[in-house]
């Protein structure tokens, strides 16, 4: 499908016609590769990376949350996220504590050493934003921001 929104080309039929650079997913594949690495790369200093900020950053938000939600929220599935919770339990960023009212389900939460952490991280990770965001005015990133919501609005409904 072209990029251009007015276009009422179907996607092509062939390999050959398919043009990478006028897929979408490509840039959003581009934008969160070239993000991460760049991430990663800053975060590597406070012995993080990427998964931990992804998680350490909605459980700031979501703190008692279930594995599910965070799964749901973090577009992570649960089997890499467990290894990433593991690894963040025994570092002491997060607790996981029973449910009372379902000893099945665990709660997640920040403990405040990872609370600590998200503090000190977080003006690097909105460092990189800005860069990535270079150009936009309020109300481009506003539309941006409105119109992914979109297409997230979008692939949940089937």
């Amino acid at each position: 499908m072209s990029l251009n929104p007015k276009s009422t080309a179907a996607e092509p039929k062939t390999a050959a016609a398919f043009k990478l650079d006028e897929h979408l997913f490509y840039y959003f594949s581009q934008i969160m590769g070239l993000r991460n690495r760049r991430l990663n790369a800053h975060l590597r200093v406070y012995g993080l990376d990427f998964a931990r900020w992804r998680v350490m950053a909605v459980l700031s938000l979501h703190g008692g949350c279930s594995l599910q939600h965070l799964s749901e929220v973090t577009s992570v599935d649960r089997t890499s996220l467990t290894h990433t919770l593991r690894l963040m339990e025994k570092e002491g960023l997060i607790s996981r504590d029973q449910r009372p009212e379902d000893r099945r389900s665990i709660a997640l939460s920040l403990t405040s050493d990872g609370q600590a952490l998200l503090e000190t991280i977080l003006p690097t990770v909105l460092a990189q934003t800005s860069v990535a965001l270079q150009g936009f005015d309020g109300t481009e990133f506003s539309e941006l921001l409105r119109q992914l919501a979109r297409i997230v609005d979008n692939l949940k409904c089937e």
